[in-house]
């Protein structure tokens, strides 16, 4: 290593300076060649003179300058570094590309009056990365991890940073929003490879999409205020009837809010404020409490009795000539109980001519109902029956030529069809 620790002895300037070049830099095989040049003019001779007086005393120091292929790539402090980054250089290029002999051709150094100041600014580490990168066969990538993760090589991590800076200024530029920040762990690192692929532009944006952001946000929206139902109870109305006598309307209220997300999933969000945009309407509600009777007309009827509706209500053709139905027939077995299809008093039971047995019940809104052709009889006039009581049944009493419950529904005291009436 004497060779690199030689400083110059003769005179030196920008212009006339004699030039070092470095042979191959293993120890054993390492020389040192000068150039001679012609004698300096007695006034540059004294100017350097003048420079090595304030060297002495301090002020200026020699870096050394390393070239490649002649072109200054950077500074050292002194040929010891330079000697020891060559080797490790070399070492390294030797282990990915095997043959190295052309670097000791190419690489040399010069010596250079500097500031003594210059020598903490200098650092090996760009020197090397400069000599590497104009090496052929060799890549220089950045080694980008998320969140641990190994993710490619970028080759420029400017364009990485930019993506990554385009993706958090838009995100900021939408409206509302507070801040943005990047909650996934971006690393990289140098990795010195053989030539190989880089992540491509299109890549690193789907890399840079992919990162994880927190955003937040303050917005603003509208939701509804729920009326209020306002029970208002009348002994007038039965026991379960309903009545509305108005009709509840929502309210709105407008909220400011402060809402925290992560890749678009909301897992913060705080009301800030509130203001009342309209008022809700209560609801009017009357609700009857009069206990119905359990023997009060409902107005609605259910079937008399089980079978099935063999004669119809309306004309229909009989034995001899025809007739009009005023009711409905249903067949079943003889004794088949027959029940009230409505709550109600009885005002008529007895037998009644080609209606046989028959029960006649007056129901609370004047509708009459009639149970004809009847095998028994189980209520008496004035009894207050309620809807699907036992009255009576089925027979063939009467003209009737089988077993069977004529029923019929007057209103106003005219038949009507009851089938529009019955479930």
């Amino acid at each position: 290593m004497d060779d690199f620790h030689q400083k110059p002895t003769s005179e030196t300037n920008d212009t006339t300076q004699e030039t070092i070049t470095l042979s191959p830099p293993i120890p054993h095989l390492r020389k040192i060649q000068f150039e001679r040049r012609k004698l300096l003019p007695t006034g540059v001779l004294l100017t350097f003179l003048l420079c090595i007086a304030t060297l002495l005393i301090g002020q200026l120091t020699f870096v050394v300058h390393v070239k490649v292929d002649g072109e200054v790539i950077g500074a050292l402090s002194d040929s010891q570094e330079f000697g020891e980054l060559f080797d490790t250089t070399q070492e390294l290029a030797a282990s990915l590309l095997g043959d190295t002999s052309d670097l000791v051709e190419r690489i040399s150094y010069s010596y250079r009056i500097a500031s003594v100041a210059v020598l903490d600014t200098l650092d090996a580490a760009p020197v090397e990365r400069e000599i590497l990168e104009r090496i052929d066969g060799i890549s220089i990538y950045y080694a980008i991890t998320v969140d641990g993760m190994f993710a490619g090589h970028v080759s420029d991590l400017s364009t990485l940073q930019t993506a990554k800076e385009e993706r958090l200024d838009s995100l900021k530029s939408q409206e509302d929003v507070l801040s943005v920040t990047l909650l996934s762990d971006l690393t990289f690192e140098d990795n010195i490879t053989e030539q190989g692929e880089a992540l491509t532009i299109v890549e690193i944006l789907e890399l840079v999409d992919s990162l994880s952001v927190e955003k937040v946000q303050e917005i603003s929206y509208v939701e509804p205020i729920p009326f209020e139902v306002t029970i208002i109870e009348d002994d007038t109305l039965l026991e379960g009837m309903i009545e509305i006598l108005q009709e509840g309307v929502y309210g709105e209220v407008q909220v400011f809010a402060q809402v925290t997300s992560i890749d678009g999933s909301e897992i913060e969000h705080v009301i800030l404020d509130t203001k009342v945009v309209s008022e809700a309407v209560a609801e009017l509600v009357v609700v009857g409490t009069f206990v119905r009777p359990l023997t009060a007309s409902w107005g609605e009827y259910i079937w008399p009795t089980t079978g099935n509706v063999s004669s119809f209500f309306g004309p229909r053709r009989v034995s001899i000539g025809s007739s009009n139905h005023q009711g409905i027939d249903i067949t079943a077995p003889h004794g088949t109980p027959v029940y009230a299809a409505d709550g109600g008093e009885v005002f008529f039971v007895g037998f009644s001519g080609g209606f046989g047995n028959l029960i006649k019940i007056e129901h609370d809104n004047g509708h009459v109902t009639y149970y004809a052709h009847l095998s028994s009889m189980n209520v008496q006039v004035g009894d207050r029956v309620y809807r699907g009581q036992h009255i009576g049944g089925v027979g063939m009493t009467g003209t009737a030529s089988g077993n069977h419950l004529h029923f019929e529904i007057r209103i106003n005291g005219v038949p009507v069809d009851p089938m529009p009436w019955l479930p």
